[in-house]
């Protein structure tokens, strides 16, 4: 079979399986420039064709030639591994060359401190209450939702105000695969909302319940990309030389003082989405000895003299 029809049924059939228009395209991009590879540097126009050497070189080639570090080599070897194994679920091949372990890497959370975060949010403070426009509004709830809950850019996007129930303090999520959450609402959060809810109504004249929260100057739906660019801006106001300033900087933020102020591991795993507690003890491994510390520090045994 023609690898690119192999690829259009591929992503065909991602697409009756409802995945996020977000993970199909992560497929297409990355499938397709696989294709390039396969049927331009080695003249190979068939699936059967590929071998295991094949899907090396691909990656030695991405890692050499395209500069891609270990963790989007994995990523790709994901999205590759998916691909073909859909291939031998529909007996197009009999077994999947795709035999690779994934490349180690350099686990590091980078996470914002007490300070960047009190910086930004008196930076849109500033301009909520000098300019009163609609983007200070509307980025400094960005930064308050994402504080507060930890969520996903691409969940971030997705709420619309029926997701959120100020009566019960909770808030409904979609995540990967559009799997469905519940998130508490904490008082400081729910008050920031029902503000800038209020701004909402008045600067478009009215507020529907499938409206989106987060949304342009013409009430249409923030991509993730316009959000990425909402940081992109406030990264050159603020300057911050030892953080990325990303909205998975503050998902990772979530996590590092839940971890610090003792909060359940599996309730952590809940919020964030994970589907294996493996994914959330990563925090707890790295930000685990920072409570051994305080331990030691606070703990009242420690200052008796018994």
């Amino acid at each position: 079979m023609l690898l690119k029809f192999a690829i259009k049924d591929f992503l065909e059939d991602r697409e009756f399986r409802n995945l996020s228009p977000v993970t199909i395209q992560g497929y297409q991009i990355d499938l397709r420039n696989f294709e390039k590879y396969i049927t331009e540097k080695l003249n190979k126009t068939n699936v059967e064709e590929i071998t295991k050497n094949d899907i090396k070189s691909y990656f030695v080639y991405c890692r050499n030639e395209r500069s891609n570090n270990a963790v989007t080599v994995n990523h790709k070897l994901i999205n590759i591994r998916a691909f073909f194994n859909y291939l031998v679920e529909e007996g197009i091949l009999e077994k999947s060359p795709v035999e690779i372990e994934k490349l180690k890497t350099d686990v590091r959370i980078e996470t914002f401190t007490d300070e960047h975060i009190r910086q930004m949010l008196r930076y849109y403070r500033r301009l909520k209450y000098r300019d009163k426009s609609f983007y200070a509004y509307r980025d400094y709830t960005i930064i308050v939702t994402l504080l507060g809950t930890g969520i996903r850019r691409g969940e971030l996007c997705n709420i619309r105000w029926k997701d959120i129930d100020l009566d019960n303090d909770k808030l409904i999520v979609f995540g990967k695969a559009r799997r469905q959450r519940t998130i508490p609402l904490t008082k400081k959060l729910k008050n920031e909302l029902v503000e800038y809810q209020v701004f909402y109504k008045k600067h478009f004249g009215g507020i529907k319940e499938d409206d989106y929260v987060f949304v342009n100057t013409l009430k249409r739906q923030m991509s993730e990309n316009a959000v990425q660019q909402v940081f992109k801006r406030l990264n050159k106001v603020m300057n911050f030389k030892d953080v990325r300033l990303s909205a998975h900087t503050f998902r990772h933020t979530f996590a590092k003082y839940w971890i610090l102020n003792g909060g359940d591991i599996t309730v952590l795993q809940k919020i964030l989405g994970h589907t294996t507690i493996e994914m959330t003890n990563r925090y707890l491994n790295l930000f685990g000895s920072a409570i051994v510390e305080q331990n030691d520090k606070f703990n009242p045994l420690n200052n008796l003299d018994i």
